[in-house]
């Protein structure tokens, strides 16, 4: 399973309180309804994705019940942007011009 480098820091020190967006993908189709209940139980499902793939929002100190479930292919920041193979790609700020 991948674990995003901002989602490895908020699980190892997170903040008492308050909330995190992430976008979790599941291992297929099958996986996501299943992944999708047990992450109702910890936190909220705010919307189904493309293959495989849940927005959900947790509190911070329950990132590590979700990184712990069954059938989870990828855990990252909902701030994760898709983007060429050279860019950096999570969590970029998008700025008005």
């Amino acid at each position: 399973m991948y674990v995003s480098h901002p989602v490895r820091r908020i699980r190892e020190d997170p903040t008492p309180g308050e909330a995190v967006g992430l976008r979790v993908t599941a291992v297929d189709d099958r996986h996501a309804d299943a992944l999708a209940g047990d992450i109702a139980a910890i936190g909220t499902v705010e919307e189904r994705l493309r293959f495989g793939g849940l927005r959900v929002t947790v509190p911070q100190a329950r990132v590590e019940d979700v990184c712990t479930l069954d059938g989870i292919e990828a855990v990252e920041t909902a701030s994760t942007v898709a983007i060429d193979a050279g860019d950096a790609g999570e969590d970029v700020a998008s700025e008005e011009k």
